[in-house]
């Protein structure tokens, strides 16, 4: 019998067009993988809690309701979710290197500051975002 699973990438992020950007950019990928959305560290735990389907976490630091490094944190300290990587998108990482010592962090990724700059950030991302799904779909069967 063959299982039904649609791995995600869990976008954390709060600008709307960094947001449509990213998802638009990495609409192709493979194993059916989709990219969901959330705007506040609280839903992201909220999400992250409630599934299985989360392949990986591309997350800003900079939200509105605190730092992307708290999620990340949160993430190392739940058993369930330590594992899963995580891609730090974000402008300015500089009150943050502590995020180099962290095991779950797959990649820093400067946002682009143009909007042509999304297609680049997706070509990077890519090879990450597809063994991330690659794992999950074959940790699923």
């Amino acid at each position: 019998m063959m299982m039904s699973f649609t791995p995600r990438v869990l976008l954390v992020e709060d600008d709307p067009q960094d947001s449509f950007l990213v998802r638009r950019h990495l609409s192709d990928l493979p194993y059916g993988g989709e990219v969901v959305s959330v705007t506040l560290i609280q839903e992201a735990q909220a999400r992250l809690n409630a599934a299985t389907d989360i392949a990986c976490v591309l997350v800003d630091l900079k939200l509105t309701d605190g730092s992307g490094a708290t999620l990340i944190e949160w993430m190392l300290a739940q058993d369930a979710l330590k594992d899963i990587p995580v891609i730090v998108f974000s402008g300015d990482r500089s009150e943050h290197p502590e995020l180099d010592t962290f095991s779950n962090v797959a990649c820093l990724i400067q946002k682009p500051s143009s909007v042509s700059g999304y297609e680049a950030l997706a070509q990077a991302l890519h090879p990450i975002v597809s063994s991330a799904l690659a794992r999950s779909v074959y940790a699923a069967q």
